[in-house]
C-alpha cells in the first residue's frame, strides 16, 4: 500500500508541474504576442472593436451574433436580429448604426437597409433607410424627435407596470402627460410608392408643409394646419373656378 501510495503522491507532483510548466508557457506566448498582426483574410462571424476599459465601441456581427440593446455595458432590452454593424458612446451605450437584410419568399420581397443615428441614452433620431415590403417602398431620410429621458428607464418602468407595478404605471402616465414618451417626425425627404415628397411637422408630429412629385409627374405644394387640414395648395387649381 505505500508503494501504491508513494506512486500517486509522485503523480500529483508530476500532473502540478506539467499544469505550472503549461502555464508558463501560454503565458509567456500571450506576453510574446504582437501588438500588430497582419491577415490577408479573416472570418467571423462577430467581431468587437474595445475601448481600453472593455467596453464596445463597434459590433459588427452576424444573424446569430447580433447584439442585443446595451446601456451603459450591459444588456436591457431584447431587440431581435439585427445583422450588420452598431455604434456605441464613450459610455457602452448604443448610439446608432447600420443594418441590413433582405430576401424573397412566395414572391414577395422583404428588404431593408437602414442607417440611424441615436440622440443619447435614447432612440434612433435620423435615419438614411430604403425599404421594400411587398408593395410598399420607401426610400429616404427622415428626422425624429425624442425627449431626454433614457430609454433604457422607460422600457424598464414599461415592464414593471405590465407585471403590476401601480407606481410605475402611475409614473408612465405622468411622462406621457409630459410628452415624455412621444417620438415625432419632423422631416422626411425622399420617396414613398413613387412619389416624391418632401414633408416637414411641427413638435406634435403633425405634418404642416407636403411638397410632392407623384408618379405621373404631378407637382403640388400644401400647407396644413394642426388637424391635417390642408389649408392652401399650391398651384390653386380652384383659383379660376
Amino acid at each position: 500500500m505505500k508503494t501504491i501510495e508513494t506512486k500517486l503522491k509522485n503523480q500529483k507532483i508530476i500532473n502540478i508541474v506539467l499544469a505550472l510548466g503549461l502555464t508558463a508557457l501560454m503565458v509567456n506566448n500571450l506576453i510574446g504576442m504582437p501588438k500588430t498582426v497582419d491577415f490577408e483574410h479573416i472570418t467571423v462571424k462577430s467581431l468587437k472593436v474595445l475601448e481600453a476599459n472593455g467596453l464596445a465601441r463597434i459590433v459588427i456581427a452576424n444573424s446569430e451574433y447580433s447584439p442585443q440593446g446595451m446601456y451603459k455595458g450591459k444588456e436591457f432590452v431584447d431587440v431581435g436580429s439585427r445583422p450588420g454593424m452598431i455604434f456605441y458612446n464613450d459610455e457602452g451605450t448604443e448610439n446608432g448604426g447600420l443594418i441590413f437584410m433582405g430576401k424573397k419568399k412566395d414572391g414577395k420581397v422583404s428588404h431593408g437597409v437602414h442607417m440611424s443615428f441615436d440622440r443619447y441614452n435614447q432612440d434612433q433620431t435620423m435615419t438614411l433607410q430604403h425599404i421594400e415590403d411587398g408593395d410598399y417602398m420607401v426610400t429616404g431620410m427622415r428626422i425624429i424627435d425624442r425627449s431626454d429621458l433614457p430609454l433604457a428607464e422607460q422600457i424598464a418602468l414599461e415592464k414593471a407596470a405590465k407585471n403590476g407595478d401601480i407606481q410605475a404605471k402611475s409614473q408612465l402616465e405622468s411622462l406621457e402627460k409630459q410628452g415624455k414618451l412621444s417620438a415625432n417626425d419632423r422631416a422626411f425627404y425622399g420617396t414613398l410608392n413613387g412619389d416624391s415628397m418632401l414633408k416637414l411637422s411641427d413638435k406634435q408630429g403633425q405634418t404642416r408643409i407636403r411638397m410632392v412629385v407623384d408618379k405621373t409627374g404631378v407637382a403640388k405644394l400644401e400647407f396644413l394646419d394642426s388637424t391635417g387640414k390642408i389649408i392652401q395648395t399650391l398651384p390653386d387649381n380652384n383659383k379660376n373656378n
